[in-house]
């Protein structure tokens, strides 16, 4: 008895410590938003970096936003609200469920926080002070706008300075200069940055979206401009936007961008489209989309996106460009379905990601389960790419019919981002519509759908292949996730090697490219060295080079005096650049010199060379009768010899010159 008492104990143990070791590794659940930009704006995470149009951007620890010169940026986390001005880096080092805490590397920054629960998590630092909140308010902080400097401003509550060894409490209207060694107080001053903050801090006031959201979700301020709400006896209070296109879906304008630990992350276009796309679920009554964010007592967590996945492989689909081949499809969850993240969380963490209605809430039965608003892309999009622009790739929306028999799936893996130990991308798995046993009912839920992808093909409109047979319903999750996953690891080996491949062959292409420009470019110096040479010959006389005289003394008499004035009218111009660098013309007289005096000592050589020669062809006729036509061979080599002695002369000049051009590089 005592041992099974033990026992019990110890296993008890074991599950408390590991929900708590789970509980630790739980994702933030808590992110930002980039709410607004004005000029060049860049966020940078993960050693990636996204400029251009960040409207609704996600922000998470560890990320950088820095604004250019004349740029300004607002991001958002619940109702705190951190503005920043132009020429500004601002750093997030934890933003989490208990942390707010930020870096001002350099440039200006304004934090209003209207919650008092934000005061404990918030913190800014700069490289000589730190600043904490005291009241809900408003508060400015310069960093290096003067040389190892910042500077503090309250504008609204109170805040703590601690810098240069020293802690003050500033009240609103105070301003703190803190130096290396000292800290000096004055009046606080205001400028146009501080009228664009107050401009946008009234926006939040009388906002009618907190009496049916809280303020921790981010995004609940654009919801009063661009849409309305109403009660619901099933669902609670819902949202519908005012004006969207006809067959307009959720998650169908915008992107999807990977973030780390999330995976496949949603960024919508449209203003209000973050709370929408992050928090709560999507409902279609009456042929009209509306939102139901539901009621939770605690916090609410985000998600990267509350979608259910559909498609795969196996899944042919005909898109709009008249090209066939795998399709993945996404539809907005619920509030019948539940989301279940691929992602490691503790059970806690995944009963706050359910929606929930004042408790329970008992729904009618159906019939037959409808996905509405489903979005199809081509599976390669989502293979080597880090952000899937969905308006601008190739895409098919389904109708509840055709969309009825489509294969459920996983989020789709990025070739690119799998690694060992990697992080697999967040998955939705849909339940049946049961809230309560959804754990229990979701294998006879996929065994249901398998039957009616096999039964009834005729109603899709275009070609599928026979569905699989359905994974047996006692494996546990592990196993099955892993089961789902070898395909997909197979063929991520096979398109990670044909990337291999193709980046192998590009950087051949840049080498051979830099091979062709390095040849052009020395090709280009001497004819420039050539070009120079001849203007500096130009003085001497011909009768230097005795040798090359014959070849040009008759033929080329009559063209010399058209080719001299063009060659002295083209080199004039740049004369004047050598005379620029004194030493450098006189390092290159002094090589001319040296290569006429080896020219001038191999010229008195090559005829006794030339004379050497000339008896060993003479034994070679064996008659005397030949002797006669001896002239005409000692004839005719008599022009041709300066041209080929030319030639070599030519070629060793050439080469002179690549040895002064290597000598000069180095």
């Amino acid at each position: 008895m005592h041992r099974k008492l033990a026992h019990f104990i110890l296993l008890a143990a074991l599950v408390a410590a590991s929900s708590l070791a789970l509980a630790d590794e739980d994702p933030p659940a808590r992110v930002g938003r980039i709410s607004s930009t004005q000029g060049q704006v860049t966020v940078e995470a993960d050693g990636e970096e996204a400029s251009g149009s960040l409207l609704n951007w996600p922000v998470a620890s560890g990320s950088r936003i820095t604004a250019a010169p004349g740029a300004r940026m607002e991001f958002r986390v619940g109702s705190a609200a951190v503005r920043l001005d132009g020429d500004s880096s601002l750093e997030v080092d934890a933003l989490d469920d208990n942390s707010l805490r930020l870096r001002l590397n350099y440039g200006t920054a304004s934090v209003r926080l209207r919650s008092a629960e934000l005061l404990g998590d918030f913190e800014l630092s700069t490289p000589q002070a730190r600043v904490t909140m005291l009241e809900p308010g408003w508060v400015r902080v310069d960093s290096e706008r003067q040389p190892d400097t910042s500077s503090v401003t309250v504008l609204a509550g109170a805040a703590r300075v601690d810098g240069a060894g020293s802690e003050l409490i500033l009240r609103a209207g105070k301003r703190a200069l803190v130096y290396p060694d000292r800290v000096a107080t004055g009046v606080a001053l205001r400028d146009s940055f501080d009228d664009w903050v107050q401009a946008r801090d009234k926006r939040d006031e009388n906002s009618q979206s907190l009496r049916y959201v809280t303020a921790d979700v981010t995004g609940y301020e654009e919801l009063d401009q661009y849409g309305s709400w109403r009660d619901n006896p099933e669902y609670g209070p819902l949202w519908s936007p005012r004006s969207v296109p006809a067959g307009w879906a959720p998650y169908r304008d915008g992107r999807w961008t990977w973030l780390d630990p999330w995976g496949w992350t949603w960024v919508d276009d449209l203003p209000w489209g973050y709370a929408p796309s992050h928090y709560g679920r999507w409902v279609m009554l009456d042929t009209r989309w509306y939102w139901a964010p539901g009621r939770s007592t605690t916090r609410p967590v985000w998600a990267p996106a509350l979608v259910g996945w559909v498609g795969g492989s196996n899944w042919s689909v005909a898109f709009a460009d008249r090209r066939s081949g795998p399709g993945v499809g996404w539809y907005p969850l619920t509030p019948r379905d539940s989301f279940v993240p691929g992602y490691r969380v503790s059970p806690d963490y995944e009963r706050r990601l359910g929606w929930q209605h004042h408790g329970s809430v008992n729904w009618k039965p159906q019939r037959e389960v409808r996905r509405e608003g489903v979005t199809v892309l081509p599976r390669e999009q989502f293979d080597a790419r880090r952000t899937v622009n969905v308006n601008k790739a190739p895409r098919i929306s389904l109708a509840p019919n055709d969309a009825r028999n489509v294969p459920l799936s996983t989020a789709p893996l990025p070739v690119t981002r799998m690694s060992p130990g990697g992080v697999v991308p967040g998955r939705v798995i849909e339940t049946r519509r049961d809230r309560d046993d959804w754990r229990q009912q979701r294998f006879g839920a996929g065994r249901q759908q398998s039957s009616q992808i096999q039964t009834q093909p005729q109603a899709m409109p275009f070609a599928q292949p026979p569905a699989a047979a359905p994974a047996p319903a006692a494996l546990p999750r592990p196993q099955q996730a892993e089961r789902a996953l070898q395909p997909a690891a197979a063929d991520m080996e096979r398109r990670a090697r044909q990337d291999r491949d193709r980046e192998d062959d590009r950087d051949r292409d840049r080498d051979r490219e830099r091979d062709r420009d390095r040849d052009r470019r020395d090709a280009e110096h001497r004819a420039n060295r050539q070009s120079i040479l001849m203007q500096q010959a130009q003085p001497q006389p011909p009768a230097q080079h005795p040798f090359a005289q014959p070849p040009q003394a008759a033929p080329a008499a009559r063209p010399q005096p058209q080719a001299q004035p063009q060659m002295q009218a083209q080199p004039q111009p740049p004369q004047p650049q050598p005379q620029g660098n004194p030493f450098r013309q006189q390092r290159e007289e002094q090589r001319d010199h040296q290569r006429e005096q080896r020219e001038h000592q191999r010229e008195q050589r090559e005829p006794r060379e030339a004379a050497f020669r000339q008896p060993q062809p003479a034994p070679q006729p064996a008659p005397q009768a030949v002797a006669r036509p001896q002239p005409a061979p000692q004839a005719a080599p008599q022009p041709a010899q300066p041209q080929h002695q030319q030639q070599q002369r030519e070629d060793r000049r050439q080469s002179r010159d690549r040895e002064g051009k290597e000598q000069k590089d180095r």
